[in-house]
């Protein structure tokens, strides 16, 4: 038998002049994988047939490890067999005429009604197998089909993927190349020169330079514009060809040509780009307070907030209480979400996961390095607030560390893996739910605060006894919360209208919070009154892991 890797094709000009064309024109038309070879009856090989060896390499490797991690990683169980015949019939999205079917122990694959091969179907759990049944009929399909031939590799990977993980949760997907890349530039950094700039006009303009950056150490200001890089002019290039053009790796040289308003001359400087992580964390003061904002959880965000602490702590007129605003939020790195929880809590469980996978089942506790010296807190949620937002406000609500205010947050409650694929996308797929140290899944339920401002409380009509009657009917509410089974949807949609998140960012949610701080006693009672057994106790807690 022939390699695994290869297949023939055939072009028959055996036809029954009795009538029988449509053995003939399968045989015209089909080739047959010699990998576990299904032939149809009457298909005998043509005696000047070739065995062609197709460059298949990189698409066996890609979808190999993206069956792999759904198979092994996905939080519920699959069959590989499932996941790749999807996959094989997502071809359809270039080209319509392309079908693809169980036919026994094989799969059928045909254009415009006409059999092109017959592919017989390795073991269920056989993964690679699979991986292999997929890069032969992409084979097929490029003999057979242009608008298959002439789609790119990337194109391919976007019609397989998408259709194989269609059945499986909304954040479970694929990403292609270019987005990969803007995706790891957002967690981890990327190499440029430390500049923001604006697109509205036909060259990019700076409009803020970061610190401690190449460009802040060049002759670069914010208002300058970019005319030429690396002396290739910029003029219509597309915004995201100008953005990787300015970034490359870390230590190479860029030269830039610019213009400003009140310089006659353009000018040139040449910078040596560095890692560029973008700032997450921002402080400003309101009166006595700190008002952190974290607008996401990448791999500066602890640090940026660490030193930010240090400041508001040490400061010469120190804050006198903090207000974390996790607003808008849409989440991040687990590891990040993690230590900026501990930054406030001296002990106790902040999160913990668990899914299918061995690995997926992890603890997370506090290790005790409160770097905010015990400063009463309130944090800000609203319905944009998600995932490692949410660990970090359930954690600090659990463990009677702060007050939450806002409405019920998005409700994402589970962990992605990320896996990079050879091809330099990435599988991204849901394989854990994370639960608050009370032990609530919070996936599709979200963080319910202690005082709801949805509808928005109104600092000129409402008195502090309107919030200690929110801190009231909060109480009873998260009762139930706290014991809701992750599996009834219809009562977690119920639970959510008792405070509907909303998406607004409200200066109203600012004023709730420096009422509470300014109240010690209705502080105490809204931090008392939600604060479970087990964070007063200050024990690890228990996880509730509902199926």
């Amino acid at each position: 038998m022939e390699s695994a890797r290869k297949f023939s094709s055939f072009d028959r000009a055996h036809s029954d002049p009795a009538g029988g064309t449509r053995q003939g024109a399968w045989c015209r038309k089909s080739m047959v994988v010699l990998w576990a070879v299904v032939v149809l009856a009457g298909c005998a090989p043509h005696p000047q047939a070739t065995t062609i060896a197709p460059d298949n390499t990189e698409f066996e490797e890609v979808f190999s490890r993206a069956y792999e991690g759904v198979y092994d990683k996905y939080i519920e169980p699959l069959d590989a067999s499932d996941i790749a015949v999807r996959g094989i019939k997502g071809l359809s999205d270039l080209d319509p005429d392309w079908t693809a079917g169980r036919d026994g122990p094989a799969l059928r694959v045909s254009l415009g009604g006409e059999p092109v091969g017959l592919l017989a179907f390795p073991a269920h759990d056989d993964v690679r197998g699979w991986a292999d049944v997929t890069s032969h009929a992409i084979a097929l399909g490029r003999e057979a089909s242009l608008r298959i031939r002439d789609a790119d590799s990337e194109a391919i990977y976007r019609a397989v993927l998408r259709r194989a993980l269609a059945p499986l949760d909304p954040h479970t997907r694929y990403v292609g190349l270019r987005s990969a890349r803007d995706y790891r530039a957002q967690r981890e950094g990327f190499g440029g020169i430390g500049i923001r700039l604006n697109f509205d006009g036909n060259e990019p303009r700076v409009i803020s330079i970061l610190h401690d950056t190449p460009a802040e150490a060049s002759a670069l200001k914010a208002g300058d514009t970019i005319t030429h890089i690396d002396s290739d002019p910029v003029h219509g290039l597309p915004r995201r060809e100008i953005i990787w053009r300015l970034r490359g790796e870390p230590g190479s040289p860029v030269r830039i040509r610019a213009i400003r308003k009140i310089a006659s001359n353009p000018f040139e400087v040449v910078l040596r780009r560095a890692l560029i992580v973008s700032p997450t964390v921002h402080l400003r003061r309101k009166g006595g307070l700190a008002v952190i904002s974290i607008s996401g959880f990448n791999q500066s965000t602890f640090r940026d907030l660490e030193r930010i602490l240090k400041v508001s702590v040490a400061d010469a007129e120190p804050a006198r209480g903090i207000v974390l605003d996790l607003r808008g939020n849409p989440g991040g790195l687990l590891d990040q979400a993690v230590a900026v929880a501990d930054a406030f809590l001296a002990k106790g469980r902040i999160v913990s996961t668990r899914g299918r996978h061995p690995d997926s089942f992890q603890l997370f506790n506090a290790t005790g390095r409160e770097l905010a010296a015990g400063l009463p807190m309130v944090v800000l949620i609203n319905g944009q607030s998600a995932s490692a937002a949410e660990i970090v406000a359930a954690a600090l609500q659990d463990r009677g560390r702060a007050v939450v205010v806002g409405s019920t947050s998005y409700g994402k409650g589970t962990v992605q893996n990320i896996t990079r694929l050879p091809n330099d996308g990435e599988l991204i797929l849901t394989w854990a739910r994370f639960h608050a140290p009370s032990g609530y899944a919070l996936d599709r339920l979200g963080v319910m605060p202690n005082i709801c401002t949805s509808p928005p409380w109104n600092p000129d009509v409402d008195s502090a006894a309107t919030l200690e009657e929110k801190v009231v009917a909060a109480t009873a509410v998260l009762s139930v919360w706290r014991n809701h089974l992750a599996a009834d949807d219809a009562e977690a949609e119920s639970l959510r209208t008792k405070c509907p998140p909303r998406a607004e960012i409200s200066e109203l949610d600012l004023k709730a919070a420096e009422r509470i701080l300014s109240d010690t006693t209705l502080y105490a009672q809204a931090l008392g009154a939600i604060t479970p057994s087990v964070a007063r106790s200050g024990g690890a807690g228990a996880v509730g892991v509902h199926h």
